[in-house]
């Protein structure tokens, strides 16, 4: 439409141009500029309609070289997923075809495994049955041995000697040094010059004072008691006096159950007699 409008305008204009400049001429009637705007608008009309179908087939070339260029590109990237597809399926056989070898390989090692481990399981039942063979053997020789041994000590008896033991029993025991060199010497305060009675008392009588304890007990070449060595005064040892007693200077008394030696000297009488002398004893 727009190609219709141009055309008339030229037309318009084209008409005064020629009339200044060509000579005279028959003036143009109405009908005669209808029909040629008629005619020009035709013209138009055909233009614009070829230049439709030429944009038509335009569009059309183009919109099949975009559609022959797409199915191309379609085509080759089918191509390309298919060969992918090709290669990755090819990886993944030759893939369980490696595992699938792996799996046998491990097979074959444990079997190979599996036969070594019962080779040395009947290895060593069989050796643990030689070693229990000959720990029976050796168990059998050795009671052999202590039966021989028992029959040869059993010959074999050793009477024991008479070595005079004494006669001492648990009704009538005898008496340790180390007993007796725990006990403590009480003084009856009688005078020292009374003669020794051994007391028929049941109880320790009251005027009976403790004023020492036997230390040490002293023998002679032959083994008999000749003495005792004495602590008096002191606490618990420490700061006493010792003096050398004679055997029949401190008696053995038993009253109830309690036993000590006993005196008719005093702790005054005691205290005045010489420091007994170490030199005078082996130790």
């Amino acid at each position: 439409m727009k190609p219709l409008v141009i055309a008339a305008t030229t037309l318009a204009l084209a008409g005064p141009a020629f009339a200044q400049t060509e000579p005279a001429t028959p003036p143009v009637t109405p009908a005669e500029q209808a029909q040629d705007a008629a005619t020009a608008a035709e013209n138009a009309a055909d233009q614009a309609m070829q230049a439709a179908e030429d944009a038509g087939a335009a569009a059309a070339d183009a919109a099949d070289d975009a559609a022959g260029a797409a199915a191309e590109a379609a085509a080759e990237a089918g191509d390309a997923a298919g060969q992918a597809a090709d290669a990755a399926a090819d990886a993944a056989a030759e893939a369980g075809d490696a595992a699938a070898d792996a799996a046998n390989d491990a097979a074959d090692a444990a079997t190979g495994m599996g036969d070594a481990a019962a080779d040395a399981a009947t290895d060593a039942a069989e050796d643990a049955a030689a070693a229990a063979d000959s720990a029976a053997d050796a168990a059998a020789t050795a009671a052999d041995d202590a039966a021989a041994a028992g029959e040869a000590a059993a010959e074999a008896v050793v009477a024991p000697p008479d070595v005079n033991p004494p006669a001492i029993s648990e009704a009538d025991p005898g008496v340790l040094s180390s007993w007796l060199t725990s006990r403590r010497i009480w003084t009856t305060n009688q005078p020292s010059t009374t003669e020794w009675v051994d007391p028929a008392v049941e109880e320790r009588p009251a005027e009976w004072q403790d004023i020492a304890k036997v230390n040490d007990i002293v023998l002679d070449d032959s083994g008999q008691v000749v003495g005792y060595i004495a602590d008096i005064g002191g606490f618990l040892g420490i700061g006493a006096k010792k003096v050398l007693l004679g055997k029949d200077a401190i008696h053995l008394v038993t009253i109830g159950n309690d036993t000590f030696f006993a005196t008719n000297y005093t702790k005054a009488e005691l205290e005045a007699l010489p420091d007994f002398d170490v030199k005078t004893v082996r130790k």
